[in-house]
C-alpha cells in the first residue's frame, strides 16, 4: 500500500508502540489483505477499539473519498489504500499519529511482525530487517532488530 508504517501509542496488551498506517507519507506499507464482509470488517474495527461489536460502519464515504474519519479514536479513520481484483481494500489508522506519541514497539511485538512479514511476503530475515528499520518509530539498531527477527534478542 502507499505511505508509510508508523509505530506509536502505547499498547496495554503489548507494551510498547503499535503499527499505524499513515496514507499520505512517501513509501510503501506491506500488508496482507483478506476478503471480508463490511459486517466483518465493522466487527474487527469495533474489537480492535475495545468496543462491542453489534453495528455496522458505512464504508460508501471512505470509498467516495478515499478517507472518512469515524470518531476520535486511534483506529477511527478509514482509509481507501486501493483496489485489489477490482475491490476496495479498506482499513483503519489514527487520523494523526504524532498525536499519539510516536513510540518503539516491544520486542514480541516486532517478533511477531516479523513472522507476518515472512509468512505474507516471503521476504528473508534480511529483508524484513530492512524494512522494519525503515519503519518510523522503531526506535532499534539494525544488530537487535536482527535479532529480534532470528527470534534471538539482543
Amino acid at each position: 500500500m502507499p505511505g508509510r508504517l508508523t509505530f506509536a501509542w502505547e499498547s496495554p496488551t503489548w507494551g510498547g508502540g503499535i503499527a499505524f498506517y499513515e496514507p499520505g507519507a512517501d513509501g510503501v506499507v506491506l500488508a496482507r489483505a483478506y476478503l471480508i464482509t463490511a459486517s466483518q470488517f465493522s466487527d474487527v474495527l469495533e474489537q480492535e477499539m475495545r468496543r462491542e461489536p453489534g453495528a455496522d460502519v458505512d464504508l460508501s464515504e471512505v470509498i467516495r473519498n478515499r478517507q472518512h474519519t469515524l470518531g476520535p479514536g486511534r483506529y477511527e479513520t478509514l482509509h481507501l489504500a486501493g483496489e485489489l481484483d477490482s475491490r476496495p481494500v479498506v482499513t483503519f489508522s489514527a487520523p494523526d499519529v504524532d498525536q499519539l506519541g510516536v513510540r518503539a514497539p516491544a520486542e514480541a511485538y516486532v517478533a511477531t511482525m516479523a513472522r507476518g512479514l515472512r509468512d505474507a511476503h516471503g521476504l528473508s530475515s534480511g529483508e524484513v530487517v530492512d524494512y522494519l528499520a525503515g519503519c518510523r518509530g522503531i526506535g532499534r539498531a539494525r544488530e537487535t532488530l536482527a535479532g529480534l527477527v532470528a527470534g534471538h534478542p539482543i
